[in-house]
C-alpha cells in the first residue's frame, strides 16, 4: 500500500451536515435533490453524498492556514443552505439530530450503499450521525503511523470539544456526545490499535480485509486512521460543530497537536497505561464533554479535560502553524470557556419547551428548535 507523501502540516476538512424539513424539524432524505442543484457549481467536487440521503458532505481543498479554510468552509456552507432553503429545507450542524430514528433513514441509490447494507444490516442506518473529520499532511506512511498514534491518544480531548450530540429518539441521552459511540458497534471501529510502523499497519489491514468485512480503508470506522491516498492521517472522532467557526478552529487545533507531535514535543509515556485507560477516557468524554476527567497519555495521568486542554492551548503557541492559525485559536480558547454546544442544544431545547407547555405539538417544538439550531452554523 503506497503512502502519497504530502507536505506536512497541510490540513483538509470534511464536514457532514444534516438536511433538515424547515416545517417539521425532521431529517429530510433530499441529498439526491440537492446534488442535482449543484451539478453546475464550480466547486463540485468539494461536495459529496454520504451513504443515506439525510446528509451533505462537504470537503476543504488543501490548506495551509484557517483562514484560508474557514473562507472556503464559508462559501461552500452558504451556497448549499441557498439551495436547500429554496426547497423548504436547510442545513444545520450538531452530531446527532433530536427526532433520529434508525429506521426512517433511506439509503443512496449506490453500489456503495448498498454493499453497506448488505454487510452490515441496520448499522449504516443507525451510524447515519453527523461527523467531522481532519486530514493532516505527512511526509511518510513512517510519520503518518507514530502521529496517528499520538492522535489516537488524545481523541477523548478531541471527543469531548467538539461535543454536539446529546439527543436521540426524541429524549436526552445524558450524553455530551452519544454520535462516538456509534463505531463501537463495527467489528472495526472505534479505537485505531497502536502500530508500529507503516509496514505494520499493512499487515493489519491485510487482517481486516481477509475477513471481507472491509474492502478498503473507506470501510475501517477508526477514530483515527491513515489515508495514504492523500499522504495523511485522518482524525475522525469530532462531532460536527453547530458553527463553521469553531470546525475550522478545531481543524487548526488538531494541526497544532500534529505540529507537536511530529516535532517530538509530544511522545506517549513509556509506562504503559491503566489496562482499560484509553476506553474508560473515551467513555468518559462522551459522556461528560468538557466537564470530564481523562487521561493524558504523555503525563500518564488522569486530569480534568480543561486543564489538559488548557496546557495544549500553551504549548501550541510555540509551534510553527501557530501564526496562520493564530485568531482561530485564540477564538475557540476562548470559545471553550463559554456554554458548550451539546450545552447549547439542551439549552434551545428547553427554551422551546417552555414557549409551548402543550407538548402534544411535537411538530411545532421541533420546527423551531432545528430553526435555532440552523441559524449557528454561518
Amino acid at each position: 500500500m503506497e503512502f502519497a507523501k504530502s507536505d506536512a502540516l497541510t490540513f483538509g476538512l470534511e464536514l457532514e451536515f444534516q438536511i433538515i424539513n424547515q416545517a417539521t424539524g425532521l431529517l429530510s432524505p433530499s441529498s439526491l435533490e440537492i446534488w442535482k442543484n449543484l451539478a453546475d457549481h464550480e466547486d463540485i467536487a468539494r461536495f459529496s453524498l454520504e451513504a443515506t440521503l439525510s446528509t451533505m458532505e462537504i470537503n476543504s481543498s488543501i490548506h495551509t492556514s484557517a483562514d484560508a479554510m474557514y473562507e472556503e468552509i464559508e462559501t461552500l456552507a452558504v451556497h448549499i443552505r441557498e439551495i436547500a432553503q429554496t426547497m423548504g429545507l436547510d442545513i444545520r450542524g450538531g452530531g446527532t439530530q433530536m427526532a433520529q430514528f434508525w429506521n426512517d433513514r433511506i439509503m443512496a441509490p449506490t453500489d456503495h450503499a448498498q454493499e453497506l447494507e448488505s454487510k452490515f444490516g441496520f448499522l449504516p442506518k443507525r451510524f447515519s450521525t453527523y461527523g467531522m473529520h481532519v486530514h493532516i499532511g505527512m511526509p511518510s506512511g513512517d510519520d503518518a503511523i507514530r502521529i496517528g498514534n499520538v492522535l489516537q491518544a488524545m481523541s477523548p480531548l478531541f471527543i469531548a470539544m467538539a461535543a454536539a450530540s446529546p439527543f436521540l429518539q426524541l429524549a436526552d441521552t445524558g450524553f455530551a456526545a452519544a454520535r462516538p459511540l456509534e463505531t463501537l458497534m463495527y467489528p472495526h471501529g472505534g479505537p485505531m490499535p497502536e502500530l508500529r510502523d507503516w509496514a505494520h499497519f499493512e499487515e493489519v489491514c491485510d487482517e481486516v480485509f481477509a475477513t471481507d468485512l472491509a474492502n478498503s480503508l473507506k470501510d475501517i470506522y477508526w477514530d483515527v486512521r491513515p489515508k495514504p491516498e492523500f499522504g495523511t492521517v485522518e482524525v475522525r472522532v469530532f462531532d460536527t460543530p453547530l458553527s463553521i467557526k469553531k470546525a475550522v478552529a478545531m481543524a487548526a487545533f488538531t494541526r497544532a497537536c500534529a505540529s507537536m507531535a511530529l516535532d517530538g514535543h509530544w511522545r506517549l509515556s513509556p509506562k504503559p497505561p491503566p489496562a482499560t485507560a484509553q476506553r474508560v477516557s473515551r467513555f468518559l468524554a462522551c459522556k461528560n464533554g468538557m466537564d470530564g476527567t481523562l487521561y493524558n497519555p504523555f503525563a500518564a495521568e488522569w486530569m480534568p479535560a480543561r486543564i489538559w486542554m488548557a496546557q495544549i492551548f500553551e504549548a501550541a503557541k510555540h509551534q510553527p502553524t501557530y501564526a496562520a492559525d493564530a485568531s482561530h485559536l485564540e477564538y475557540l480558547e476562548t470559545q471553550m470557556c463559554q456554554k458548550q454546544d451539546h450545552e447549547v442544544m439542551r439549552a434551545a431545547w428547553a427554551e422551546i419547551q417552555a414557549q409551548k407547555p402543550n407538548l402534544e405539538d411535537m411538530k411545532w417544538c421541533l420546527s423551531r428548535y432545528s430553526h435555532a439550531v440552523c441559524q449557528l452554523l454561518t
